[in-house]
């Protein structure tokens, strides 16, 4: 399967047992999100992937979501039922279940909401309407039904905030678990200076941290291509898109967003109620594997399941499901991309992968950083493409990006590292008797190889 598949972890999926079985069932990258939880949860979880990847044998992501500047309820005992119509007061420092008095602990929203302001949450599925406002509190209505539940995220879709995009906790955490950690999701990216100023601090603690900058705001939107061209990768967030854009504009927008970040040569991920109706039923509903379908077409990097397997009845059957229409989607789509590129970079691997393709042959790639394996997968090569790294680290960074068979080949030189894959493959039965390989490595310099081999089995060991 080219498109690769991604797991939240949460209260659902806490267990060894479990992420062995959901690695098992296909799944290349974890994510974590340190909106919920604490240190030791987290570290926990990281144990548990490390652990099942060394069993299973094969390398997986770590994605660690920072809160940034999600707006949030407070935390209180219970869950609280409002009908449409029923006035419920947020307060910053108060609960009271009976009187409908809800904890929002945040000042800056309190200093700036104005009677008339509609904020939403729970992916949209719950709408307030602010009818009057005081220093520490503020009177909505509700215009639907629904259940306000402890830390749930708020939006409010005609206002910005302040806010820095990392708090003190999310620094804090990751400067615990940086050394474990491939990707940062950047929650509610405003613009490219918040890329720069995370990046300035992941720096600082493991350079070789890659950053996802999740789309989910209007602000977003406006400024996307400079998103986009300093990211490594970008994540549609539906549920904020959701929450900030009308539902209807949702197609239109991952699209947009999509097709951008592929011309600009960035994985791209799509996530959020995928497999919605999974939290508490073990079978998907038609919609939801259309919309799979599409992604797939689309030509995604990666699927992401959120609450599916975080919080879900049903986790490792919400990933054999994506599976198995994402494997259906794929026999039947072919993804097709703009691969005209500025770069010498792109431009070779442009050659590379048409040389290959036209041959009818099996890409191998042996990349000390990642680099080239990376721009190859952007142009969603259609021939079978496996790539050798040096580190586990650098595999772990390319396991979710769209088509590559990572190994992990330690190597004196591209050209040993080349050798050691092509051998390997070979072994493995992977390459076939008569068939035709392109062998080739990261561009340099001064000078450029580009194998094409006769695949003999008198070759193997």
């Amino acid at each position: 399967m080219r498109v690769k598949l991604i797991a939240s972890l949460g209260p659902s999926t806490r267990d060894y047992d479990q992420i062995r079985m959901l690695l098992m069932e296909g799944i290349s990258g974890f994510r974590i999100n340190l909106a919920h939880g604490d240190l030791a949860f987290w570290k926990s979880l990281i144990s548990s992937v490390r652990r099942a990847e060394g069993d299973i044998k094969r390398p997986v992501a770590v994605i660690v979501d920072v809160r940034g500047p999600s707006i949030r309820l407070g935390n209180f005992s219970k869950a609280i039922s409002v009908k449409a119509g029923d006035k419920v007061t947020f307060s910053l420092d108060e609960f009271s279940p009976e009187d409908k008095i809800i904890p929002f602990p945040n000042e800056e929203v309190m200093e700036k909401v104005r009677e008339g302001d509609v904020f939403v949450m729970d992916d949209g599925r719950m709408r307030f309407k602010i009818i009057s406002r005081g220093k520490k509190s503020f009177l909505a209505e509700s215009l639907t039904d629904g259940v306000l539940k402890p830390e749930k995220a708020v939006s409010f879709p005609e206002r910005e905030f302040n806010m820095p995009i990392l708090t003190e906790d999310d620094v804090s955490g990751l400067e615990s678990m940086c050394d474990e950690v491939d990707y940062v999701g950047i929650s509610l990216v405003r613009k490219g200076e918040d890329i720069l100023y995370v990046r300035n601090i992941i720096n600082k603690l493991n350079p070789d941290i890659y950053l996802i900058s999740k789309i989910e705001n209007k602000s977003a939107v406006e400024n996307l291509d400079s998103i986009i061209g300093l990211s490594d990768a970008v994540l549609v967030a539906r549920g904020d898109l959701g929450m900030n854009f009308g539902l209807e504009e949702i197609p239109m927008l991952q699209r947009r967003i999509v097709r951008e970040t592929l011309r600009m040569g960035k994985p791209v991920i799509v996530a959020t109620q995928l497999l919605e109706s999974m939290m508490s039923s073990p079978v998907p509903t038609r919609a939801e594997v259309v919309d799979i379908a599409n992604a797939v077409e689309e030509g995604v990097d990666a699927l992401m399941l959120t609450g599916e397997t975080a919080a879900g009845s049903y986790p490792i059957e919400a990933v054999k499901w994506l599976k198995k229409v994402a494997e259906r989607a794929e026999s039947f789509y072919s993804i097709n991309v703009n691969r005209m590129g500025e770069s010498v970079k792109r431009r070779y691997a442009k050659g590379v992968v048409e040389l290959a393709e036209d041959l009818g042959g099996k890409l191998l790639i042996y990349s000390m950083k990642g680099t080239t394996a990376a721009i190859i997968s952007s142009l969603r090569p259609k021939t079978r493409t496996y790539v050798g790294v040096p580190s586990i680290k650098v595999a772990r960074k390319l396991a979710i990006m769209w088509g590559l068979d990572t190994r992990v080949i330690p190597a004196d030189s591209y050209y040993d590292g080349l050798d050691k894959l092509y051998t390997d493959l070979l072994n493995e039965k992977e390459l076939s008797e008569g068939e035709l390989a392109v062998l080739t490595y990261g561009l340099r310099d001064y000078e450029q190889v580009i194998r094409v081999r006769r695949v003999s089995t008198a070759d193997s060991l």
